[in-house]
């Protein structure tokens, strides 16, 4: 069996943070959740902390069984309390904080896998590796990253040679082709006569900019908003295609009297977000 532990040495977050959640309930005092990070420990968003708008829907704001990022509000210890905060968390920590956890989260499957195979305590594993390693290179994930290339790095944790070549194995298999979905939002606008062709022009002109390594994508969602995605390891090529994707398509529709405009830049996408886009990837690339 797999075993679980936390993601980060340190076994609570700091007031402040920002952590990923998931929705296990919902009561009269607020919402109970997990928090991934830190081994499933539970917290808690109170109803006034939910959002600060009236509420009038509490399902429209969260979910059970959906994650979310949420802000630290207190930790208590030694009662094991943890209250957090929807509506005080701003759009650009919660970016970071989700691409933070897709990366964490990575490691700790890599970690548990290892410790599950190799038959050694998935915790210590991280001590002697992933931890120790952060502190030289400030970052579990780009540590990891680094050892695809560079497996000599873990020369200096304190594993036996069997371990290590373990890890090294399932470090390459995961992290050295692993594809990561990129999504920009678009809002493509034409009134005119031919709105709707010069639209799928445009459209068509963004698509063009694929290459037999980036291929570009282009969903539908919600009129007049579109996603436009990749697959891909090459994270910053990707986004430097999807860049000049959104260029062409701004270009072709300011051509045909319409206008383009960037909603959400090129990232890496969020758990929440790929779930959004696995609702959506059934519907038209709007006939292009």
């Amino acid at each position: 069996m797999v075993q679980s532990v936390r993601f980060y040495e340190q076994k609570y977050p700091n007031v402040g943070d920002v952590v990923i959640v998931r929705v296990e309930s919902i009561q009269d005092m607020g919402a109970y959740v997990r928090l991934l990070e830190y081994n499933n420990i539970e917290g808690m968003i109170p109803h006034s902390e939910l959002s600060r708008r009236r509420i009038r829907s509490i399902q429209k704001l969260i979910r059970v069984g959906r994650n979310e990022a949420v802000v630290v509000l207190r930790v208590d210890e030694n009662k094991g309390y943890i209250d957090l905060s929807k509506r005080r968390a701003n759009p650009s920590d919660l970016i970071q904080a989700e691409e933070r956890y897709l990366k964490a989260k990575l490691v700790n499957q890599i970690v548990r896998n290892v410790a599950d195979v190799a038959s050694c305590d998935a915790e210590k594993l991280y001590e002697e590796t992933a931890w120790k390693l952060q502190k030289t290179y400030g970052d579990m994930y780009n540590a990891f990253k680094l050892a695809t290339v560079k497996p000599q790095l873990f020369d200096e944790c304190n594993i036996n040679e069997s371990v290590k070549n373990i890890l090294i194995t399932k470090i390459i298999h995961h992290l050295k082709s692993h594809p990561q979905k990129i999504r920009a939002d678009i809002e493509v606008t034409c009134y005119n006569y031919e709105g709707v062709d010069s639209i799928k022009a445009a459209l068509k002109a963004g698509m063009a900019v694929s290459s037999e390594d980036i291929s570009i994508s282009i969903t539908l969602t919600c009129p007049p908003t579109y996603y436009v995605t990749t697959l891909s390891s090459n994270v910053e090529g990707a986004i430097e295609s999807m860049n000049k994707s959104i260029e062409s398509i701004k270009s072709k529709i300011e051509e045909l009297g319409g206008n383009c405009i960037l909603k959400v830049p090129p990232r890496v996408t969020t758990e929440k977000e790929k779930d959004s886009l696995e609702e959506t990837d059934e519907e038209s690339e709007e006939g292009v």
